[in-house]
């Protein structure tokens, strides 16, 4: 059963709501954030921001960025098997773990570089400030289409010891239990220690191996001490550990090709592709079937090292994250001085069965190792002056280091013989000269960045109701990187290097894969502005105009697949016996091994409104916003590439409006109106039926291309929407019964580079709901997330090999669980 928003001006919607009776409404609280590196009142703030307070997010059961993201509009968070999908007002960034992120994240002040940290599930948190547009100068690079700020709560010295606890149990065996405790060792230094456990057994059904499929568990804890020593001095010291631990993926194929389409669509396919539907039809019938129900699954997951298992790892993810944070601020007489130290560092390892069938085929092994430290040294002046500045200076480095394999059985644990006759698929195809039973290319990766940035924001406060801000960051950039590639079957041993002439002539030539050793620096340097106009029409309403502009940093590709520089797709010129340096160079890298800085223009004018004496906020933004040397990952026929081709132009109309209705009842509405499309893209990613046709489709070698100049971005719904609604109902016996809940509408989107009609993603609607008692120091609450059990799916893309069949990420159906609160 399915609910859907209808698609009417955001206007309208505020209209119906303005007309009702409004006799009574109540004050709301004032909203604290530091989206300007200051505390402020939302209200005043110059910037599209949705701010999410701790409590909601416990209240709601939000336990990370990808559940979040369904309640702020034009913000989008999904994670895939490796790759996690970020992307704000239509931007973010591909498929390629070369790539930064289009939308920073920051925690207690500090970078997380990585897309892989948007993971780490939320702990005992004050508040989540979600920041629509770029921010350069305050934020810095990689906020080409905004940031993510969060507040982690922390003690007050001098206040008596304190703590809560809260423990929930829901639908799949889910169990969480989280918490805190407070106190104050002195009247200047206090601890906080906060946790975290969470089980889950996984939505999904997997009926091939007859178990649930996304299994988590899931540990974090973080100490928090603050001294404060004197009036003056304020010294914040946090460090947080989050283990993670998902045991296969949420994952489906609800498109399988039939025989007779596959003849007609795609009559060029691979001989790989015709013996996998062959052993496929043949063996599993019901596969197709089976792909149309709604949470199921049919795929082997892969079992890991072993005589009759494929890869390092069965599907899954180990993730480890740690991050400390050291903030210290120093009251002088001329304004703050503020020291923001970090660190951050995770550790994951993945297996992916990348094929999605029952078959022991393609898998895929990743061990990625991420480090980084941060400094900033910032002085803001006191504010309430003629002229109010912020600036300061920023240093950081990271290094990022992972082992890839990625192997292909072609035994497919006895399927292959017992249909075939033959032991292995590579003796067919070479003639009975190569029997290797599984190859792989083993991709090693290594790449070390630092940056250095000097900023500052000012801010002219011409008059009484009119300032001008304006706004500058220097950003200088190096990177180097080492990577190389070896290849290697089961007759050597997958560990180590193999010279076989056939296993290179197979890897060349069907799978883009190659031998290679490359090492390239590369450095950049950018010069950021920002002005913005802020008038004070009343005392209770506001309007600004701002113009801005954001880089995302370029680097190198970490595709395993891709030819050498000096040679075309899917060519192997070496004889038996030749080594490859006497027929290509291994040290050369093509054109798309490295890709430039993407940059950005954006334009902004909005309003912030306080109505009914402090009974409901109106904010609302519009936007228009150009983007140059799009990064994007490009299909080559026989594997990915990377370039900067694409530009884009982004317009929309954001709105959000609280209103505290009664003493008892607060609603909210909050929408996006998304236009967000490619001006020049004539180089996209070829879909599979185009790919069949010309298989060099959109590189020079092709006579084909896959022009979407004029069409949607990927990840970006024209329409998105929430309304919630809080009910607090007081008893006669200090009791207070309590109702409250969303609906999250989301349009359809293009989840993929080619915009393939296939994989376009319908509308949906989620409604969740809640309702509890609680005490004075105590809350009961029975809830249920997606209630209409609706099936949503976040990605689909094409199988791999499989020309024609598409495969999908499903995130959570229903959820029904209750959950218990002590505070003392």
């Amino acid at each position: 059963m399915a609910f859907h928003f209808r698609k009417a001006p955001l206007v309208a919607a505020l209209a119906v709501l303005s007309a009702t009776p409004l006799a009574h409404s109540q004050q709301l609280e004032e909203v604290i954030v530091t989206a300007q590196k200051r505390a402020e009142s939302l209200q005043d703030v110059p910037i599209s921001v949705s701010a999410i307070q701790g409590e909601k997010l416990q209240s709601a059961g939000i336990p990370n960025m990808q559940a979040l993201s369904n309640y702020v509009p034009n913000l989008y968070v999904a994670a895939a098997s490796v790759n996690t999908n970020i992307y704000l007002r239509g931007v973010g960034s591909g498929n390629n773990q070369g790539f930064e992120q289009s939308v920073g994240m920051y925690i207690d002040g500090i970078y997380m570089g990585r897309g892989r940290q948007y993971r780490s599930g939320f702990l005992d948190l004050e508040r989540v400030e979600v920041l629509r547009g770029p921010q350069g100068t305050l934020f810095g690079k990689n906020t080409v289409a905004g940031a993510v700020n969060i507040i982690s709560a922390s003690p007050d010295p001098g206040e008596d010891f304190s703590g809560e606890i809260a423990a929930s149990y829901e639908s799949h065996d889910g169990q969480l239990l989280e918490g805190f405790v407070q106190g104050s060792l002195t009247d200047t230094f206090a601890a906080r220690l906060a946790f975290k456990s969470r089980m889950t057994d996984g939505y999904m059904d997997n009926e091939f191996l007859n178990r649930s499929e996304g299994e988590i568990d899931e540990t974090a804890f973080r100490i928090t001490t603050v001294w404060q020593p004197t009036e003056q001095l304020d010294v914040n010291f946090k460090y947080s550990n989050t283990e993670y631990e998902r045991i296969g993926s949420p994952s489906t194929t609800k498109r399988y090709l039939d025989p007779a389409s596959r003849d007609e669509l795609f009559p060029n396919r691979s001989a790989f592709a015709t013996i996998a539907y062959l052993l496929t039809d043949s063996f599993f019938p019901d596969f197709a079937e089976i792909g149309q129900r709604e949470f199921v699954s049919f795929k082997d997951n892969g079992v890991g090292s072993g005589s009759l298992g494929i890869g390092k790892n069965p599907d899954g993810s180990d993730e480890d994250f740690d991050n400390f944070a050291l903030n210290i601020d120093y009251e002088l007489p001329g304004g703050t001085l503020t020291s923001t130290t970090g660190w951050s560092e995770y550790q994951y390892i993945d297996g992916v069965d990348v094929d999605w069938l029952p078959l022991q085929f393609i898998h895929r092994d990743d061990n990625q190792e991420f480090e980084q430290f941060s400094q900033e040294f910032r002085f803001a002046s006191p504010g309430g002056e003629f002229f109010d500045y912020v600036a300061g200076v920023y240093y950081e480095e990271s290094t990022l280091k992972f082992d890839r394999r990625v192997t292909l059985d072609a035994n497919m644990n006895g399927l292959v013989p017992a249909l075939l006759g033959v032991n292995s698929l590579f003796a067919l195809v070479s003639g009975g000269a190569y029997s290797a039973e599984q190859i792989g290319r083993n991709h090693l990766y290594e790449q070390d960045a630092d940056s250095f940035a000097v900023f500052g924001q000012g801010t002219f406060n011409l008059s009484d109701s009119v300032r001008l801000t304006v706004g500058l960051r220097y950003t200088e950039e190096n990177k180097e990187v080492d990577t190389n590639q070896f290849l290697s079957d089961s007759i050597t041993g997958m560990n180590n290097p193999s010279e076989d002439f056939f296993l290179r002539f197979i890897q060349a030539t069907s799978f883009n894969a190659y031998i290679y050793d490359y090492e390239r620096k590369r450095s950049t340097d950018k010069w950021l502005p920002s002005v913005n106009v802020q008038w004070d029409v009343t005392e209770n309403s506001m309007l600004y105009a701002s113009f801005s502009q954001g880089f995302k940093s370029g680097g190198f590709t970490d595709a395993d697949d891709g030819e050498p520089g000096d040679l075309t797709p899917g060519a192997f010129p070496c004889a038996p016996g030749q080594p490859v340096e006497a027929c290509y160079d291994p040290t050369n890298p093509n054109d798309d091994f490295e890709f430039d800085d993407e940059e950005v223009d954006a334009f902004e004018i909005g309003g912030k409104h306080t109505l009914l004496d402090g009974g409901m906020t109106l904010n609302w933004a519009a936007f228009y916003t150009q983007y140059d040397n799009l990064q994007t990952s490009i299909f080559k026929g026989l594997g990915f590439g990377v370039t900067n081709a694409a530009k884009s132009e982004i317009q929309g109309l954001e709105v959000d409006v609280l209103w505290q209705a009664t003493d008892h009842l607060r609603l909210g509405l909050s929408g996006a109106y998304l236009d967000a499309t490619y001006d020049s893209f004539r180089d996209a990613p070829c879909t599979a039926i185009q790919l069949d046709l010309d298989p060099l489709c959109g590189t020079p070698g092709g006579f084909t291309s896959n022009d979407l100049s004029g069409a949607a971005t990927t990840y970006a719904p024209e329409y998105t929407g929430t309304f919630t609604f809080d009910y607090e109902y007081p008893m006669n016996n200090g009791l207070e019964l309590f109702v409250s809940g969303e609906a999250n509408y989301r349009d359809s989107f293009e989840p993929g580079g080619d915009n393939d009609p296939i994989d376009r993603i319908d509308d949906y609607t989620r409604v969740n709901l809640r309702t509890g008692l609680r005490g004075e120091n105590w809350e009961i609450m029975a809830y249920s997330r997606n209630i209409f059990d609706e099936e949503v799916l976040v990605q689909s893309f094409d199988t791999p090999v499989l020309a024609g069949t598409h495969s999908q990420f499903v995130d959570e159906g229903r959820i029904i669980g209750i959950r218990a609160k002590y505070a003392f």
